[in-house]
């Protein structure tokens, strides 16, 4: 809290304070590998379960829900964010109290070079290339909600593919054609195995994807009643590893090792476009076949690649 014309104040207990500038803050997780982030803005709930979205006090493997719940819709502005050592966001919005960046729509008052270099499992960060219009929608007669200049940094929060071209949605709302802005590349720790072996890690993945089976397709769905495509690999890799691989296509690319289609193994990850602009991710199954969220008025299930629709490229999460 701000006290009076001396500065800025943690409160730690009920009367005692601390000046801000004299303590390095922990944020109730003692990780050491957690990255905080320059990043300011506001926080809008969206996506999340009919009962809201818990607010907790501290973050990561410290965490304890605060026993209040946040609603779809709402709005809370956040002074900083983490990623923590499982790879999730988390965004404060009070005295050590936190959101889990999952269920968010984001719009930054403050977003620098460090911040868009920092994977983010919920958002990647672009850069205009060329002077764009912000569209309501994903295709140019959808009209018009402001511009971005080139060099503006930008959040994108998914993609889709258009017959005009893949087109980037933006965290703060609005969308803009994928060929005017490029990807920052961001690198992220590798997945863990949570302590199984590499081929048991595999198998658990691919048992978690078929017990999806048969599950609608809702788009930013993201379990465990229903899922979009990337939401359903999120989902499966998590249950099996604890670690977030990301909430959409682009942050799992770097999920692990880009391979060849040629060189594709079961338990493989599978997209669709360019990479930094994929729309569409399925789990490798092996002989042809991957399992898949695809499209709305499908329930998750088993394809086989054709020449139709292949995929562009693999990534391997386990080396």
């Amino acid at each position: 809290m701000q006290i009076g014309d001396m500065g800025s104040f943690y409160r730690v207990s009920t009367n005692e304070y601390v000046k801000t500038g004299d303590v390095e803050v922990s944020n109730g997780d003692n990780n050491t590998s957690s990255d905080s982030v320059d990043n300011a803005g506001v926080a809008t709930i969206a996506y999340a379960p009919s009962d809201g979205i818990d607010l907790y006090n501290g973050y990561g493997a410290n965490k304890s829900a605060s026993g209040q719940k946040l609603a779809n819709g709402t709005q809370w502005k956040f002074s900083q964010k983490v990623i923590d050592s499982n790879s999730n966001a988390w965004y404060l919005i009070g005295n050590n109290q936190w959101i889990d960046g999952t269920y968010t729509k984001i719009n930054n008052e403050s977003f620098s070079d460090s911040a868009a270099n920092t994977w983010d499992p919920n958002f990647a960060a672009v850069r205009v290339a060329k002077d764009t219009e912000i569209y309501n929608n994903d295709n140019y007669g959808s009209g018009t909600q402001g511009s971005a200049a080139t060099g503006k940094l930008l959040q994108v929060s998914s993609t889709l593919q258009e017959n005009d071209g893949i087109w980037y949605e933006l965290s703060s709302g609005g969308w803009i054609p994928a060929a005017v802005a490029n990807q920052i590349a961001a690198k992220r720790p590798a997945v863990s195995l949570n302590g199984k072996s590499k081929d048991a890690a595999i198998e658990d993945v691919i048992s978690a994807a078929q017990a999806q089976l048969g599950k609608p397709y809702v788009w930013n769905a993201k379990g465990p009643d229903s899922f979009d495509c990337s939401g359903l690999m999120q989902y499966v890799f998590r249950q099996v590893t604890g670690d977030n691989i990301g909430s959409w296509t682009v942050p799992q690319e770097s999920a692990g090792t880009k391979v060849s289609l040629n060189d594709l193994q079961r338990g493989d990850l599978v997209f669709w476009g360019p990479a930094g602009a994929t729309y569409h991710v399925a789990l490798y199954l092996g002989n042809n076949q991957y399992l898949n969220a695809l499209r709305p008025g499908t329930n998750v299930k088993i394809d086989s690649t054709s020449s139709s629709f292949a995929p562009s490229f693999g990534v391997r999460i386990f080396n």
